[in-house]
């Protein structure tokens, strides 16, 4: 049957006859979304548990992914905005990167950076086994050494072994995922030699079967853990609100944490699985604050950039003041 205009428009009268008034439907915006890396859940609980996180703006996920490896890959492939990672890993990157990079075209940078200001709680050590009969750096020749690619331990490792006036090939390399499987070689007698974080060799260094031979602060490493963020996120206006947003309700979970120990305790036991004694230890070792990134910190950055060049441990001589972006210390070091 052919429907004729006249009987189309016969038809809207009767339908139309029936409603009040149009009904207009306006599309809801969609939120931005924020997706940040971790290491382990440690981070993110304490944050979550802080209550920092009322109210966002935005919606946030947390993904983990053990390793700054992982992470650098989370963030290359775009499944990451945020990585958590050590202040030295983008010098590695930077340093072996097929192109050059500047201010414009820096694929990651360094937003915000913290350390455990208490000295008792050293980020990144170098330890032997006791019966390796290690007694002066020169010792460490020909050992076995675990540590793991990326971050400030693989930095412990380079520095510890240069000081020692040592080539990679000088030593018999053990390494590993990440700092904790590092560890696990370590303890179990598989490697003589650790560069990495003193929690996970804790233990052993307690009951006398190791003694730490180096801290980063003699080799004068910053041992910051830091946020790397994608450079498309920082200059996607509504993304690096949002990231804002975030580092400043961290830096507020910052100034919550030591006054709620019991709370965090109770996470690293409940969600990490560790005994009292181990998250009373992690627990006060996290402990941070925010630390500026200023010039002074890029002079020693690139002090350490320098030295890795010298020694061929990365290809080329690069300026590490693009690997951070300073668009962010208003939020986290407001003070400074």
């Amino acid at each position: 049957m052919t429907v004729t205009r006249r009987q189309l428009v016969a038809s809207f009268g009767v339908l139309a006859a029936g409603i009040a008034a149009p009904s207009i439907v306006r599309a809801t915006p969609a939120r931005t979304k924020l997706v940040v890396g971790t290491q382990d859940v440690a981070i993110q609980e304490t944050i979550i548990a802080s209550g920092v996180l009322k109210d966002l703006s935005f919606d946030l996920e947390f993904a983990v992914l053990p390793g700054p490896a992982a992470q650098l890959s989370g963030l290359y492939s775009k499944a990451l905005d945020v990585g958590l990672m050590g202040d030295t890993s983008l010098i590695i990157e930077q340093g072996r990167s097929k192109f050059d990079w500047t201010e414009a075209n820096a694929p990651l940078q360094i937003v915000a950076g913290w350390r455990n200001p208490d000295r008792n709680f050293p980020p990144i050590v170098t330890v032997v086994r006791n019966d390796a009969k290690i007694s002066r750096l020169e010792d460490l020749r020909g050992r076995k050494w675990a540590y793991n690619f990326g971050g400030f331990n693989y930095l412990q490792y380079v520095l510890s072994r240069l000081k020692a006036g040592l080539k990679a090939t000088d030593i018999e390399p053990v390494q590993l995922a990440d700092t904790h499987a590092a560890a696990a070689a370590f303890n179990s007698g598989r490697a003589e030699v650790f560069s990495g974080g003193v929690g996970p060799v804790r233990a052993t260094i307690e009951k006398g079967d190791a003694r730490i031979i180096l801290y980063s602060d003699e080799l004068d490493i910053p041992s910051l853990t830091v946020f790397t963020v994608r450079g498309d996120v920082i200059r996607e206006e509504a993304k690096s609100a949002a990231l804002a947003e975030f580092l400043g309700r961290v830096r507020l979970h910052w100034d919550w944490f030591p006054g709620n120990m019991p709370t965090v305790e109770k996470i690293y036991i409940e969600k990490l699985k560790q005994t009292p004694a181990d998250a009373k230890f992690f627990a006060a070792n996290a402990a941070s604050r925010f630390a500026p990134l200023d010039d002074a910190l890029v002079t020693r950055e690139q002090r350490i950039a320098d030295v890795l060049f010298a020694s061929g441990d990365i290809p080329k001589r690069i300026a590490v003041d693009v690997e951070f972006s300073r668009k962010f210390n208003a939020v986290t070091t407001p003070a400074a």
